[in-house]
């Protein structure tokens, strides 16, 4: 049995070993996860960690690399996953010892914190810990569709000027709303050039509905929407200070059910079905002013424990030189980063998620 990162020549043999993973949303395994190796321009191949026998390739995980906002610094750190075992191969402790490897390689390549989504009994054995982190459940009483792009929807903003996002026109003012709206929340990606080609690329599932507002000409908002296990995600939004009504204009249009909705095919559900409510990340914590102006709209907001989010810290030194701020005595390193970034204050963007 090898234990090692991915060889030269073997990506299309992990793509036939993630293909018999069952997902939703209609994907195959080797379709769903090929968008990473060939369409994320962070991906190499000394990210992913294979447990092999006999010329095959039994499991696998891979190590994302992101620059997290904690404490006010940009901390390097390792998301996890694509973590998967064949079925014949459970049970031997495989995918135990590639989080082994890879929390040593991730720890010598000076990532001092490591992420995930999922509470299986193998991540806390290895140390990773429950995240109480939050997000927040978007209800709107139903009303008619809302047929064309440059239509108003019901109870929108008036003077709203809200148009598709257009890379070659909008990219460069989203990606500055971007970096001075998320530099304010702990837990966001902080997105150089890779990142945001990683983002658009692969955001969607495999398609996103990404609006952007205007004012006197200036982008002033901007709202990002996929469809995730059949339910609809606010996936990322942003707005300059004092234009949450625009921003709340963009969710009402997203919320809006409509006539002809690809969105609502793919789910399997009717558009006024799926347009009922989205999943987002905490408003009421961390974006008062934008839950308030929602509500005028007419949403109805409510809190949710995200039950699938933890972290480990696998070096205190490493990442104190980062932030600036030291550990207590005797302060073990998950309570060091819980103090640092605590559950309540985390609002990592679905629009990242790996």
């Amino acid at each position: 049995m090898e234990i090692r990162t991915l060889a030269r020549g073997e990506r299309e043999a992990l793509l036939e070993l993630l293909d018999g993973w069952p997902l939703p949303d209609g994907w195959r395994g080797r379709d769903f996860f090929r968008r990473y190796l060939e369409r994320d321009p962070t991906f190499s191949d000394e990210n992913v960690w294979v447990a092999a026998e006999g010329g095959r390739l039994l499991s696998c995980l891979q190590i994302f690399p992101r620059p997290l906002r904690v404490a006010g610094a940009e901390v390097p750190a390792g998301g996890i996953g694509s973590v998967f075992t064949r079925d014949d191969a459970r049970r031997r402790g495989l995918a135990e010892r590639l989080m082994e490897r890879a929390c040593d390689a991730m720890r010598e390549r000076g990532l001092p914190i490591t992420i995930l989504f999922g509470l299986q009994p193998l991540y806390r054995r290895q140390g990773y810990e429950f995240w109480p982190a939050h997000a927040a459940l978007l209800l709107r009483a139903p009303g008619p569709a809302s047929e064309a792009p440059g239509e108003a929807a019901p109870g929108e903003a008036p003077g709203l000027a809200a148009a598709p996002f257009d890379a070659g026109r909008d990219l460069a003012a989203v990606r500055a709303l971007h970096a001075d709206y998320s530099s304010l929340l702990s837990g966001t990606v902080a997105r150089d050039d890779q990142l945001w080609a990683h983002s658009l690329a692969n955001a969607g599932n495999p398609d996103e509905e990404f609006l952007v507002a205007r004012a006197g000409g200036e982008l002033v908002a901007y709202a990002r929407a996929a469809v995730l296990s059949t339910v609809l995600n606010l996936m990322e939004f942003a707005c300059a200070p004092g234009f949450e009504a625009a921003l709340a204009g963009l969710v009402v249009r997203i919320a809006s059910e409509r006539a002809d909705d690809p969105f609502a095919a793919r789910a399997g559900k009717p558009s006024s079905g799926l347009r009922r409510f989205l999943v987002s990340a905490p408003l009421q914590r961390f974006a008062p002013d934008l839950a308030l102006a929602l509500s005028a709209a007419g949403f109805e907001l409510r809190e949710l424990p995200l039950r699938n989010c933890m972290l480990r810290c696998l070096d205190a030194a490493g990442l104190a030189a980062r932030v600036g701020v030291r550990p207590a005595p005797g302060e073990a390193p998950n309570a060091y980063l819980a103090r640092l970034l605590p559950g309540d204050e985390l609002a990592f963007w679905a629009a990242d998620r790996f």
